[in-house]
């Protein structure tokens, strides 16, 4: 499975604002990148913090795409998966998320979280921890046929993914703004790597576009660090 992940940064890092509230941190050209991105994907992953800010499809829009893009996506008849991952559950569940003909939801969470009469797809894991395992995540998925993720979830579910060795590539947009804070919310959170465990990348291609770099890296496989 071809599992890659996108994020929008600013210079020092940071991926969100102390209020925690929705952002959008690139420009136009990043937003039409990120459709790119979602058009190579049948399925897109994110947080459940990530849902609760804004519980929307993660379409690609195609008025972003090539002529030949967008007619393939509007000739396409299989819904991409947009896929919640939320340990409570605790999550809005909009009509317009849950009725979208060209999505199929999926929540994953803990067996426990789950109620009675949850009206859209839902796996549960009951295995030990209260933390959803990368490896059960990705079980879910290829045994529902994903063989391309998109990972746009938050610093925390992006560290486990990296800490898992799970990540085989990463876009990432350079913003030239500085949002500084000691609590705000960067490209990978979670309890950070020791020196020997941090991941290597390997520069694919770095595109400048106005004050924007768009950088795109290939993660290392641990042997070959």
């Amino acid at each position: 499975m071809r599992i890659f992940s996108n994020t929008a940064i600013s210079l020092d890092g940071r991926i969100n604002t102390r209020e925690g509230v929705f952002t959008t941190l690139g420009s136009d050209f990043d937003l039409r990148r990120m459709s790119e991105l979602r058009y190579q994907a049948d399925a897109v992953l994110v947080g459940g913090a990530t849902f609760r800010n804004w519980p929307h499809p993660a379409l690609p829009e195609p008025a972003h795409l090539t002529p030949p893009q967008a007619e393939s996506l509007s000739r396409n008849q299989s819904p991409r998966y947009c896929v919640v991952v939320t340990r409570s559950l605790q999550v809005p569940l909009p009509q317009t998320f849950l009725r979208e003909p060209r999505i199929r939801p999926l929540f994953l969470t803990l067996a426990s979280a789950i109620p009675a009469g949850f009206p859209a797809e839902v796996a549960g894991y009951d295995g030990p921890g209260s933390d959803l395992p990368i490896a059960w995540i990705l079980q879910q998925l290829q045994a529902r046929g994903v063989q391309s993720l998109l990972v746009e979830a938050g610093g925390d579910l992006l560290f486990q993914f990296l800490a898992a060795q799970a990540l085989t590539e990463l876009y990432v947009t350079l913003c030239p703004k500085v949002i500084g804070g000691q609590n705000t919310p960067s490209l990978a959170d979670g309890e950070g790597f020791l020196l020997q465990q941090i991941p290597s990348l390997s520069l694919i291609s770095a595109q400048q576009q106005g004050d924007e770099l768009f950088l795109h890296y290939k993660v290392k496989p641990a042997a070959a660090k």
